[in-house]
C-alpha cells in the first residue's frame, strides 16, 4: 500500500498528519501558465481555454500515473502548479494528488533548480509540452539526476525500487524499458498515451499557496495563436518528404550540419539525423531517426556521415533508396546502402550544393 494520505486517514479514523517538509516525493511540475497543453489538444480546443483554466486533462492523467509510482515507492504525490487555483486543486487532488503547491508565473530553469535542490524529490514528471522539452532535461542536468526525454507509460522495479519509463520505438509499434538509476528521476510524459484521470471525491490533500511569482519565461513567448498553413504545399516532414537529409557526426561539426540543412532546403526534403545530432544539439527529438525516433520511407534518404547502426537501419527499412557519403569504405552503413560515395561528407554537401545552383 502507498501513502495516499486518504488511506492513511480511513485506516486511523481521523486526520493524518503528513512528516516531513515536503522532501522527497513524486512531483507533478504544471508550470506552463497559460496550459500546459500537449499534443492530444486540438487547436481549437486550445482557442477556447483562458487563464483562468490552467489546467487540461493531461496534467491530471499526469497526477494519476503519479499517484501509481508513488505508492509503489511509498511516497507522496505533489503537483507544483503555475497559474493554478483552489478549485482546480481540489481537482487535481481527487485525480491522486496530496499536496497542491499554487505559484504564479513561468519559471526559468534557475528558479526550478532552486526550488527542488532544497525539496530533494524522488521523481519529477513534466509533461510533454514546449515548456515541458525545454526545462526537464535542463533540470535533470543541474540536479545530477537521471533523464528520461520521451516516456509513454511508467512503472517501478518492486526489487531495485527505480523507476522505469517505456519508450515508444518504431511509431510506437513496440516499447523500450529504460531504468533511471540516477536519483532525481526526471520524466518527460506523451500524457496522451495515458490512462484516462482518476477522479475519486474521498481524496483529500493540502492546498499550498507558494509566495513566488516566477518572471524567469515570458508568458507572451507561449504564444497558442493558430496560423492555417498553406494548403497548396505543406511544408516537408519527416513523415511526408520525398528526400530526406540525414546528418551524422561525420560533419564534424554545427557549420557541417548546416550544409545539411542547406541540402535538404535545395532538394525540397526534411532534414534528420541520429542519435549523436541529437546529443550535439544540431536537431530536436522530433527530427531523431531510429527506434526511439522516427521510422521513415523517403523515395530518397542521403545519409551524410553516418557509420549506421541498427537503429538507424531499422527505422529506415522502408525507404526507396539509401545514398551513404562517409570516408569509411568498411562502416555498417556500406553493404546496406543502395548506393555509397567514399568521401567527406562536407566536402560532398558543398559540391552537390554548387551543382543544384548550377
Amino acid at each position: 500500500m502507498g501513502m495516499d494520505l486518504s488511506y492513511l486517514e480511513a485506516l486511523m479514523g481521523g486526520p493524518a498528519e503528513e512528516t516531513g517538509s515536503g522532501a522527497g516525493g513524486v512531483w507533478v511540475a504544471a508550470v506552463d501558465s497559460r496550459g500546459g497543453f500537449d499534443a492530444a489538444v486540438s487547436a481549437s480546443e486550445r482557442e477556447g481555454q483562458t487563464r483562468s483554466h490552467p489546467y487540461d486533462d493531461g496534467i491530471l492523467r499526469l497526477v494519476g500515473k503519479a499517484r501509481v509510482v508513488a505508492d509503489a515507492l511509498g511516497t507522496y504525490v505533489y503537483l507544483l502548479w503555475s497559474g493554478g487555483d483552489e478549485a482546480g486543486a481540489q481537482t487535481a487532488i481527487r485525480a491522486g494528488a496530496d499536496t497542491v503547491l499554487l505559484a504564479d508565473g513561468l519559471p526559468s530553469l534557475a528558479d526550478l533548480t532552486a526550488f527542488f535542490a532544497e525539496r530533494k524529490p524522488q521523481v519529477i514528471l513534466f509533461p510533454r509540452t514546449r515548456v515541458g522539452r525545454t526545462l526537464g532535461p535542463g533540470l535533470a542536468e543541474k540536479l545530477g539526476g537521471g533523464l528520461c526525454s520521451f516516456a509513454a507509460d511508467l512503472a517501478v522495479d518492486p526489487i531495485y525500487q527505480r523507476v522505469v519509463a517505456h519508450q515508444p520505438v518504431l511509431d510506437d509499434a513496440a516499447r523500450q524499458a529504460v531504468a533511471i538509476v540516477a536519483s532525481p528521476a526526471v520524466i518527460v510524459m506523451d500524457t496522451a498515451s495515458l490512462p484516462a484521470a482518476f477522479n475519486e471525491p474521498w481524496r483529500t490533500g493540502k492546498v499550498e499557496p507558494l509566495s513566488v511569482n516566477w518572471t524567469g519565461l515570458q508568458t507572451d513567448s507561449v504564444n497558442w495563436t493558430v496560423v492555417e498553413p498553406e494548403r497548396s504545399k505543406p511544408p516537408a516532414t519527416l513523415a511526408n518528404a520525398a528526400v530526406i537529409v540525414a546528418a551524422g557526426m561525420g560533419l564534424k561539426n554545427a557549420a557541417g550540419f548546416a550544409l545539411a540543412e542547406k541540402l535538404a532546403a535545395a532538394l525540397g526534403g526534411a532534414v534528420g539525423g541520429d542519435l549523436a545530432a541529437l546529443d550535439a544539439g544540431w536537431i530536436t527529438e522530433e527530427q531523431l531517426i531510429g527506434l526511439t525516433g522516427r521510422s521513415v520511407a523517403p523515395q530518397a534518404l542521403l545519409a551524410l556521415g553516418m557509420d549506421g547502426d541498427t537503429s538507424f537501419f531499422m527505422a529506415t527499412q522502408d525507404a526507396g533508396a539509401l545514398v551513404a557519403v562517409q570516408p569509411d569504405p568498411k562502416a555498417p552503413i556500406v553493404p546496406v546502402a543502395d548506393q555509397n560515395v567514399i568521401a567527406d561528407p562536407a566536402a560532398f554537401a558543398q559540391a552537390l550544393l554548387a551543382a543544384l545552383e548550377r
